[in-house]
């Protein structure tokens, strides 16, 4: 077999160079200096025989060879981060860190239970948890940055694999001083006739929030959308909207009776709350360990 004559170390400084379109954003991403990242760009033209970048007075360009190996250049680095990731979870089973990515919507709700009945198998290793809304867990999984993710059901594509491990009702809220609030009785259709309050794209339950409007056939009068639930909340309290939620998000609201939960004895709405995880990268030991835990604590 022949040897391979490409240097990974170059390779990989042309890979940031092209995506940053800058040298020294490049060597700020790989910690190092900039003539270290130009000497290598050099190596690899001189190597070849031929020019990978090239600066105008208006922007910095990629020639066409460039533009050509620049996805095959970014898979190359994603597969070495991969490799260091399986390489380094098997050096000692019992020690490292295992980065979980949660969806803000449930990791106070399921990751204190799991973590603390892992922790007591693999005392050693340290957890690392990160919140962010769904596709922002979604795309720390695919990038190797986490190596599990924690979030309500939503489309994803072939390269993941999801575990059901739960589903959780979610439920119309709003604050106490809107006038849905002041009423004993109500429908889903008075409830769909208000002002709405939506989370941004890609959110689960901004999805089953539109289900619900599309099986009544009505249209939503949106008036506020943010990714950030935070932001959800307060205008929530304001008093002039309704939003779909989970309610362990708002555990503090309600019990301060600032918000309140709209319920209706014939409407139901639940998600699926689902562990993910890239298909093709095998999990370490104590990931396995992990999502086992997760399925028997909630299957019980």
């Amino acid at each position: 077999m022949e040897n391979i004559k490409i240097n990974l170390d170059n390779l990989i400084a042309f890979f940031f160079v092209a995506k940053e379109k800058s040298f020294s954003n490049a060597a700020a991403k790989l910690f190092l200096t900039q003539p270290a990242v130009t000497t290598k760009i050099k190596c690899l033209e001189r190597q070849f025989g031929t020019k990978l970048f090239l600066n105008t007075s208006k922007q910095f360009q990629l020639t066409d060879v460039s533009k050509e190996i620049l996805p095959i250049a970014e898979e190359i680095y994603k597969k070495s981060k991969e490799i260091e990731n399986i390489l380094a979870s098997y050096i000692n089973v019992d020690k490292g860190v295992l980065r979980i990515g949660a969806s803000r919507s449930l990791s106070p709700t399921y990751l204190p239970l799991i973590i603390n009945i892992f922790s007591d198998h693999y005392p050693n290793i340290q957890i690392s948890v990160t919140e962010g809304a769904s596709h922002e867990i979604i795309e720390r999984v695919a990038q190797f940055r986490d190596h599990i993710g924690l979030i309500p059901k939503v489309p994803l594509s072939d390269k993941f694999t999801d575990l059901m491990i739960s589903n959780e009702k979610i439920e119309f809220v709003a604050s106490t001083k809107h006038p849905l609030a002041q009423k004993g009785h109500f429908s889903i259709e008075d409830i769909l006739k208000q002002p709405i309050l939506i989370p941004g794209e890609g959110s689960a339950t901004r999805l089953a929030l539109l289900d619900v409007f599309a099986k009544y056939k009505m249209t939503p009068n949106i008036v506020f959308e943010a990714e950030n639930l935070e932001m959800i909340k307060k205008y929530l309290l304001t008093g002039k909207g309704v939003t779909l939620m989970f309610p362990a998000v708002l555990r503090n609201e309600i019990e301060k009776g600032q918000l309140r939960i709209l319920s209706m004895d014939d409407i139901n709405i639940y998600i699926d709350v689902q562990l993910i995880f890239l298909s093709e990268h095998l999990l370490s030991p104590s990931a396995k360990k992990f999502v086992e835990i997760a399925l028997s604590t909630f299957a019980a």
